[in-house]
């Protein structure tokens, strides 16, 4: 037999195999790692998500939130999972293209551990501060930082996370100081803020519609370069010269080496729960917007994120640190 021949079996029997793996799965329950804590934007997602993704695939699904180390603890998880669709992940821009630019000898890589399964929304999300804090708009609190160096506390979910990066960005671009508090995820650090425990933080709109109301948190910047239509008097970051374009996502990945019709049946599932009356319901609600596409969509658009982020550190002169605890 000659080489051309043997690749051509080896292809065919792969193929096959994967055809197997799909026609059988899945065959237990499904386990969705968020590398965060309960109770924030990403964690509702999941659990939204996961009931009408088991109906569709006929078997439960199980939340298990692994917070900590910026979202290291539940990445590496997922990526040392049996590959074979029945532990996968859901997280967002920070676990995958912000660490290998901040976090030094990153356990896991973004490009290699995992495959990129479906990109499921986009979210919308505001800077806001305690309801007490000493100024009401970006341009005071930028003023009032700069007076007080280090006095305003900026939540966080851990260096390289999303508000991390806009603070090292916000101070780049203005020079203003804040001092960083580090959370376990958006949940906890939105419950700082209404306690009056930290005084700035960057949460989803949808999360913080309510708070707003009442007067405990109060918006200060849109994220991004458009105005929200549903709190249209809070300017933009990019109306005030600060927002770096950086772009959000919740995703799913499932490990490397994860069988193609796997990653696609799962795909298919995601895809089709996106358009499910209650998870339609909770997305809008949460001022987030469905994005959907294939596994492939989602690989070429992560490839770009992480080249896009690397421009922002680059700007910023961010260099990598040792991960932390």
């Amino acid at each position: 037999m000659n080489r051309l021949a043997r690749i051509a079996l080896l292809a065919l029997a792969a193929t096959t195999a994967g055809a197997l793996h799909a026609q059988s799965f899945p065959t237990k329950p499904i386990t969705v790692i968020v590398p965060y804590a309960a109770g924030g934007a990403s964690d509702g997602l999941t659990r939204v998500l996961s009931p009408v993704v088991a109906e569709i695939l006929g078997q439960p699904v199980i939340v298990e939130n692994r917070p900590g180390g910026s979202a290291i603890i539940g990445m590496m998880a997922c990526a040392k999972a049996q590959p074979d669709g029945h532990t996968i992940c859901q997280t967002v821009a920070d676990s995958i293209s912000y660490n290998p630019y901040l976090i030094k000898n990153l356990p896991y890589d973004p490009s290699s551990d995992f495959a990129p399964v479906i990109n499921l929304v986009r979210s919308n999300s505001m800077l806001l501060a305690r309801g007490g804090a000493p100024f009401n708009s970006f341009k005071e609190m930028i003023a009032y930082a700069k007076a007080n160096p280090g006095k305003l506390n900026w939540g966080t979910w851990g260096a390289a996370s999303i508000p991390d990066v806009y603070m090292q960005w916000i101070r780049h671009q203005t020079g203003a100081s804040f001092t960083p508090i580090s959370y376990k995820g958006s949940g906890p650090a939105t419950q700082a803020t209404l306690s009056g425990e930290i005084d700035v933080t960057f949460m989803s709109i949808g999360t913080v519609l309510p708070h707003l109301k009442t007067g405990k948190i109060k918006s200060i910047a849109a994220i991004g370069t458009m105005r929200s239509p549903l709190i249209p008097d809070t300017p933009s970051l990019g109306e005030e010269g600060a927002d770096p374009g950086l772009r959000s996502y919740f995703g799913v990945f499932a490990p490397a080496r994860t069988p193609r019709p796997i990653v696609d049946q799962l795909n298919a599932a995601y895809a089709k729960a996106l358009l499910h009356p209650r998870v339609q319901d909770y997305i809008r609600a949460q001022t987030m917007e469905a994005v959907g596409g294939s596994a492939s969509d989602f690989s070429e658009f992560i490839k770009s994120d992480i080249v896009n982020a690397g421009r922002v550190f680059k700007a910023l002169g961010l260099k990598p640190g040792d991960a932390p605890s």
